[in-house]
């Protein structure tokens, strides 16, 4: 009996899954949530033909075995963009081309009013014949042909785009490089590009592998790949400032604009804008040359930091963070009752200089410490009492 109902139960569970409900790409957009950020209730199965993509994958960052790629679909074979496949699992290790025509199963989301699906399940139901060329580049040849594209849109082609790299490298968690490279005043962008380098240096000669992308005007590869072919001579520069320096540094670029040269920027916590995050190691914070008068005009976003070194950035300890720097802007939207936004912050993926005994003790005993090395790591006596370089107390 116990058998007959095990099998009972599987065979229910096998109709569940395969119960989803099969729609058109129109359909799929009549069954989108009205709010933003919504999703619907019902898993569906949406089939339709691949008609924008950029061709590039990447390995599921829950399940390195899966290959993602994000995709748009439509009922006709064409350029319609009417629903998105955002990072969706692929059957292979094969990339979707434009003419593919799939299966995507999973919910719908209404994200900025365009209906999405987020990580589904794809199947390939029939492989288009397509050829890609490839075009080699210059960053000047590149921009000009990506200012052809419409906004959103991936070029058919594959660039092979040949340059400099123009400032620093902002590397992720997942190890992916952004950075900009120049023609002039104008400036090309790969972003979140794979590498074999564990970080690109300014002047470094390199070429970037993968699809135009117009991102509102900002012409990009990106999730593509970076090869290194002659390292720069040129010198790291990094410039010391306090908080007041490096906002007068940011205001005095374009709108949107990064730094070319690193700044190490001292300065005191006063606020937690982003807490810290155990998926990615980083945490945002607002820093201030005055305790007494904070600015809330600079932020450091998202900080490379340890567990450990996230518990020592407490209100007022005192801190220097090197990376680059950004002018965020970020018009308002009368609609939404949001103000413009113009702040002065470093890039992601700054690192960060704790220094010891401030914030961990409320004393004004002004004695000196000693440092010293032991097992190969350093420790700091203050008072009879020993603390590592994070400036954690050390238990004996």
């Amino acid at each position: 009996m116990k058998k007959i109902f095990s099998l009972a139960a599987i065979l229910f569970a096998a109709m569940s899954i395969n119960a989803q409900e099969s729609i058109t790409c129109a359909e799929a957009v009549t069954l989108m949530p009205a709010q933003s950020g919504s999703e619907t209730e019902t898993v569906y199965t949406v089939t339709g033909y691949v008609t924008n993509t950029n061709g590039a994958i990447s390995p599921s960052r829950t399940d390195a075995s899966i290959d993602q790629q994000t995709f748009w679909m439509d009922d006709s074979k064409g350029s319609q963009k009417t629903v998105q496949g955002y990072w969706c699992n692929l059957p292979g290790h094969e990339a979707l081309n434009v003419g593919d025509k799939i299966s995507v199963t999973g919910k719908i989301m209404n994200y900025n009013n365009a209906p999405e699906i987020k990580n589904g399940d794809v199947a390939i139901l029939e492989r288009a014949e397509v050829k890609i060329d490839t075009i080699n580049a210059t960053v000047c040849e590149a921009l000009e042909e990506g200012a052809s594209l419409n906004d959103k849109d991936y070029s058919a082609e594959v660039f092979r785009v040949y340059g400099r790299v123009k400032g620093t490298d902002a590397v992720n968690n997942y190890g992916q490089h952004t950075f900009e490279m120049a023609c002039g005043d104008q400036v090309f962008k790969p972003y979140n590009c794979t590498a074999d380098e564990a970080e690109f240096g300014k002047g470094d000669s390199v070429v970037v592998i993968g699809k135009l992308y117009n991102y509102g005007g900002v012409i990009e590869i990106s999730n593509g790949r970076i090869e290194l072919i002659e390292k720069s001579k040129e010198e790291i520069v990094i410039n010391e400032v306090n908080v007041a320096g490096a906002v007068a540094a940011v205001m005095a670029m374009e709108k949107g604009a990064t730094s070319d040269d690193l700044y190490a920027v001292t300065g005191y916590v006063d606020s937690i804008a982003i807490a810290y995050s155990e998926q990615y190691n980083n945490i945002s914070f607002f820093m201030t040359d005055d305790m007494a008068n904070p600015t809330y005009d600079f932020e450091a976003y998202r900080v490379k930091v340890t567990a450990e070194e996230a518990a020592l950035l407490t209100i007022g300890r005192k801190v220097t963070v090197t990376a680059a720097l950004k002018r965020y802007y970020k018009a308002a939207d009368p609609d939404k009752e949001l103000p413009e936004i113009d702040l002065a912050e470093t890039v992601e993926g700054g690192s960060i200089e704790i220094f010891f005994g401030e914030g961990i003790e409320n004393t004004a005993d002004e004695a000196k410490a000693l440092k010293r090395i032991e097992d190969g790591q350093v420790v700091i006596i203050r008072n009879g009492v020993r603390y590592n370089a994070l400036g954690a107390k050390i238990e004996r």
